[in-house]
């Protein structure tokens, strides 16, 4: 099974986990960018190569439970990564959900 390297984050007090894969140019690892909570972004402020999943369908189609104010780097499953079910946001009306 093919695997990527991504980062996955969940800022604080957020039901959202975010995967950030690696962009065509500038720095790939998100960062927090505020000091009183914990929410990740990255350098250029784009969600490009970015897919965001809530707690619960992440750790249904990945089976990881991502706590909150967490940042690390996983490889995961390609042909889960490419695949549209239980993301946040999709143009895939044929999608699970």
């Amino acid at each position: 099974m093919k695997t990527e390297k991504v980062y996955i984050t969940r800022d604080e007090d957020s039901e959202w986990v975010w995967i950030w894969r690696k962009p065509s140019k500038g720095i790939w690892s998100p960062f927090n960018i505020c000091k009183e909570v914990v929410n990740y972004q990255r350098e250029n402020s784009s969600l490009d190569n970015t897919d965001s999943y809530l707690v619960l369908d992440f750790k249904k189609k990945f089976g990881i439970l991502v706590k909150e104010k967490t940042k690390g780097s996983i490889k995961l499953p390609v042909n889960k990564l490419n695949n549209e079910d239980y993301k946040l946001f999709s143009n895939n009306k044929n999608r699970k959900r």
